[in-house]
């Protein structure tokens, strides 16, 4: 039996930064299928295997939106509030999470009595869009609030 091609450079399997190198060395390989079909079954969480990386493996049998992380670690979909924890718990920026946790704020917001507050105006406006009638109402009443009270301090 001839030696397979990876078997002759086994450092860039597992070498995250040389992945495209791996898949190359793997187009050609006779036992291609044979070795997917065997990280599938074990799990595999490292390396290339098949001319797979663990991401594109792990989507393979996932349709749920979660992937494996450079570090082989299972990551949840972009947009629930466990995924925006886990970013912040890596200081990760996450476009998708912040909008989304914005979006739930704003939910948060328009449930109160009234149907928005000088808040929900602000999470709005963080968002790229123009604060609906009752939060920038809200709003407007702050601001009367605020120059209310800045000028009976003016005033004493």
């Amino acid at each position: 039996m001839s030696k397979l091609p990876c078997q002759k450079k086994r450092e860039i399997f597992d070498n995250t930064s040389r992945q495209n190198e791996a898949k190359a060395v793997c187009a050609g390989c006779h036992a291609l299928t044979s070795c997917l079909k065997t990280a599938l079954a074990n799990d595999e969480r490292w390396g290339v295997w098949g001319g797979l990386t663990p991401n594109e493996r792990w989507q393979l049998t996932h349709k749920d939106g979660s992937w494996i992380d450079y570090r082989g670690t299972l990551r949840l979909p972009c947009g629930t509030e466990t995924s925006l924890k886990r970013h912040r718990g890596l200081r990760e920026q996450c476009a998708v999470c912040e909008e989304a946790d914005r979006r739930r704020r704003l939910d948060v917001e328009h449930a109160l009595p009234g149907g928005g507050s000088r808040s929900g105006a602000q999470l709005h406006r963080m968002l790229g869009e123009e604060p609906c009638e009752a939060c920038q109402m809200a709003f407007v009443e702050a601001a009367k609030l605020g120059h209310a009270s800045r000028r009976a301090q003016v005033a004493a």
